[in-house]
């Protein structure tokens, strides 16, 4: 498994090196572009790349009409393609680190097991107070929670309502406390997984969260359905495209993609509480479902989006038929009274595309539906071009220079971009990169603005040369994480970059 898998790289990368080598050419041969065609095409007997196979079949006729010679500006058009699909094939090819959140207020006693995480390739997030990960909860892929019994004791009620939300998606929860067997019992009663005593070394710490890990995926990997809506997830989403491509090309059957977003879902979460929303978002599924045909696919796309694939022939229809649901929600009265209403942004396909591609126009056109008002169905067209959502990662120029001399990661949704932190500019989503002394010079106040803002999420990351109480409180006040040189600052931001939403 493991060779197939580094084979499947190699071929990644070299496909990867043949292309760029063509788009750094001032002028390319004809042959050396039918060169590539051939490689690409043998590559199609492994299933991982039949995608890519396919697409380079589709564009060959084309690039067979060529001159002998062909300008830059012509390759890159040709190109254009393959190059998406390979940058979608390259970031499904990553692994996302599995993220262990911890919750302590004894942060000092455990940078040992920190360590030992991120050494086993782990990201690993210290939490002071269980309320603290409620807050991010719903926003953040928690892989495993591990807590410390002291937590617990500060805040029954909270512990109650975090168990809830963890078997809703079989993240296992590890209890750390002392070797007393009524505490282990309460424990386990209380929905703990397993329970670390003080008996309990790192190395089998390690051994025994690896065994839950392992449970989880393979829970994860086999159920398709979103536990809490009822709605299929995401997992599901990739395998339902692709028939729904196959009958595009085989029948002809077109079809729409539409993401449903719930508008000011956070000020109900902010107002009414998490449960609220969370029978707001069970309340959606179920009506939009009651309102669709059976043959199309409701699915849980994240947080508060939702995305439906359906039959649709022609674009009118399409928008006739979002138009239909979206007036049934604005009608409908939801849990505790509440009025809601959701903007729909759409996408319709009567040619072959990528999922990609088609997520990136129903999210645009999903952007000038909240842009135009709310509550209305907008679908994408060709007048449109695809913005992307800015993301800031800021900081000193001492942090930031070695960073700006590397190509930042591609994504489909988010533009990166870095700035100082002296820039003004705002945005939903950003990065603080700051020394321990600069973020305890005003006593962490500026830290606790940070944590306080309802306008946009702002992660700080610390970079420190030491682990001290000094550090211990600035992670205790909301700091994200830190990291002990500046050497470790790029692939910790690689890594925070996948784990956004």
């Amino acid at each position: 498994m493991e060779l197939n898998r580094q084979r499947t790289e190699k071929q990644l990368q070299q496909t990867i090196i043949m292309v760029e080598t063509l788009l750094r050419m001032p002028r390319v041969p004809q042959a050396e572009l039918l060169a590539l065609a051939s490689w690409m095409e043998g590559l199609g007997k492994d299933t991982l790349f039949k995608g890519l196979a396919d697409q380079v079949k589709r564009e060959k006729p084309a690039w067979e009409q060529t001159e002998p010679s062909i300008s830059q500006e012509v390759v890159k058009i040709l190109l254009q393609p393959i190059v998406d699909q390979l940058s979608e094939r390259s970031r499904a090819n990553r692994i996302r680190k599995e993220l262990i959140v911890t919750i302590t207020r004894r942060f000092l006693e455990n940078v040992k097991w920190k360590k030992s995480l991120e050494q086993a390739r782990y990201m690993s997030r210290f939490f002071g107070s269980i309320e603290d990960v409620l807050a991010i909860s719903h926003d953040v892929a928690i892989d495993a929670v591990i807590i410390d019994q002291t937590c617990i004791e500060e805040s029954p009620a909270l512990l109650k309502e975090l168990m809830k939300q963890m078997e809703s998606s079989f993240v296992p929860v590890i209890v750390v406390g002392p070797n007393r067997p009524e505490i282990r019992q309460a424990s386990y009663e209380a929905g703990a997984d397993d329970y670390w005593d003080e008996s309990v070394k790192n190395e089998e710490r390690h051994v025994r969260l690896a065994r839950l890990l392992r449970k989880l995926r393979v829970v994860s990997s086999t159920i398709l359905v979103d536990e809490l809506t009822g709605a299929y997830n995401r997992k599901y989403l990739q395998s339902a495209f692709d028939r729904r491509i196959a009958r595009l090309e085989q029948e002809h059957r077109t079809f729409g993609m539409a993401i449903f977003d719930l508008d000011h879902f956070k000020r109900i979460n902010d107002l009414h509480g998490h449960p609220t929303g969370d029978l707001v978002l069970t309340e959606l599924a179920t009506l939009v479902q009651q309102a669709v045909r059976l043959d199309d696919e409701f699915i849980r796309f994240g947080g508060e989006e939702f995305m439906l694939l359906f039959s649709a022939e022609t674009i009118s229809h399409a928008v006739a038929n979002m138009d239909k649901v979206r007036e049934r929600v604005e009608r409908h009265i939801f849990a505790n009274g509440l009025k809601v209403t959701v903007s729909i942004g759409l996408s319709y396909s009567a040619s072959h595309t990528t999922l990609a591609q088609m997520t990136a126009e129903a999210d645009e056109a999903l952007y000038q539906a909240k842009r135009k008002g709310r509550n209305r169905v907008v679908a994408f067209s060709e007048t449109m071009s695809i913005a992307k959502v800015p993301v800031y990662i800021r900081g000193d120029r001492q942090f930031l220079d070695e960073m700006r001399t590397r190509t930042m990661s591609e994504h489909p949704k988010y533009e990166f971009e870095i700035i100082s932190l002296e820039d003004e500019r705002t945005a939903q989503l950003q990065l603080a990169i700051l020394s321990l002394d600069q973020i305890a010079e005003d006593d962490f106040q500026q830290l606790e603005q940070w944590k306080q803002q309802r306008d946009s999420a702002i992660d700080v990351l610390i970079v420190t040369n030491e682990e001290n109480d000094c550090l211990a409180e600035a992670l205790s006040r909301g700091a994200t994480d830190y990291v002990l040189s500046q050497h470790e600052i790029e692939e910790w931001v690689s890594e925070w970059m996948m784990q956004i939403p």
